[in-house]
């Protein structure tokens, strides 16, 4: 079972936007057909009543309004192995992790082709990544609390750094989602105070540089790099867009991000699969920054087969399930995605 949140229904009951809705089935059906290529499945997936299944699936599930939880189990029991596409905003991956590994724990469960409880946690979570980060000496970006900003005096020591710009992001987001820019801290906590939104988000100084990903498949705490990704971020009216991506567009950082790939899978074991990495670099000061870790497929999957050369699924169930799995030679074409 292939469940790509957005088509798969995870909207149902709301608004479903045209860029979401496209954005989701280009993961989805990259997937399915790489998976679909391997002759090895009987290959199941959901779809939101309003949207077209994909053509590469043997059976897709129709979602009705308020139905998606229903229809997902549903579709667990029907499966031996489930491959989830989910953002964490709003807890979503944690939650849907949970449920198929309540499943995996039953006999003849259903097993999850992806990363365990802990290392969710860790990616949904802004401030438990920043922790985990910093634990492991990995060069990132400190996060200051929604809730210590509304104290005077925390706000007023904050007020002291020599910092321009400062970003409100959600604590929970996904990719670009909800994250502000502000020339000013005051401005910052004015617009937290609105509806309590100092709860969910938090502050971080805005870092100039290259907007980058990388790709990476990992298991009991080994990883290997897959592709250098920089990304081509907008920002209008205070509010950023991720518009494209050139897949492998960095070669120049691949040392640097090999490495960075092998610590995160040392300090995230229970990290299993695919994994994408963002990351800000400081070309003036020659520093890079981890701000996200994704523990799921992300859009820059979509472009891996063409630049690597292999099928990218195969690689990551090989990863998965071989015991003395090795990376194969990789190419290194670019490939530019427009989201």
């Amino acid at each position: 079972m292939v469940c790509e949140f957005i088509t798969g229904g995870g909207f149902s009951d709301a608004a479903l936007t045209t860029s979401l809705a496209k954005e989701g089935a280009v993961m989805r059906d990259a997937l399915l057909r790489d998976l679909s290529e391997l002759n090895q499945y009987m290959l199941i997936t959901l779809h939101d009543a309003r949207l077209p299944p994909s053509t590469y699936a043997y059976k897709s599930l129709g979602v009705a309004p308020g139905e998606f939880k229903k229809v997902f189990k549903r579709a667990l029991k029907q499966a031996d192995l489930v491959w989830l596409i989910a953002p964490e905003t709003d807890g979503q991956l944690l939650a849907l992790t949970q449920l198929c590994l309540a499943a995996e724990a039953k006999e003849n469960g259903p097993i999850l082709l992806g990363c365990g409880y802990d290392a969710t946690l860790v990616g949904t979570s802004k401030s438990l990544t920043f922790e985990a980060l910093q634990a492991a000496n990995i060069n990132t970006l400190p996060v200051y609390a929604g809730e210590d900003l509304m104290q005077d005096d925390y706000f007023s020591a904050l007020q002291q750094l020599d910092i321009k710009q400062w970003l409100a992001k959600p604590e929970d987001g996904a990719g670009c989602a909800g994250i502000q820019l502000f020339d000013c801290l005051s401005d910052l906590r004015a617009w937290l105070k609105v509806e309590n939104r100092h709860l969910d988000y938090f502050a971080q100084a805005f870092q100039a540089g290259i907007s980058a990903s990388f790709s990476m498949i990992c298991r009991d705490g080994a990883g290997w790099l897959l592709s250098c990704n920089q990304q081509h971020i907008e920002c209008h009216n205070q509010q950023f867009k991720l518009t494209g991506i050139n897949v492998n567009g960095l070669p120049a950082y691949r040392p640097r991000f090999e490495t960075l790939a092998r610590k995160i899978a040392k300090m995230l074991p229970d990290a299993v699969g695919y994994v994408g990495v963002d990351v800000i670099i400081d070309v003036e000061h020659g520093k890079i920054f981890v701000v996200d870790i994704n523990p799921r497929l992300t859009s820059s999957y979509a472009g891996l087969r063409a630049s690597i050369g292999h099928n990218p699924a195969q690689l990551i169930l090989a990863c998965i399930f071989e015991p003395h799995f090795t990376l194969p030679p990789l190419q290194k074409n670019m490939v530019a995605l427009v989201l």
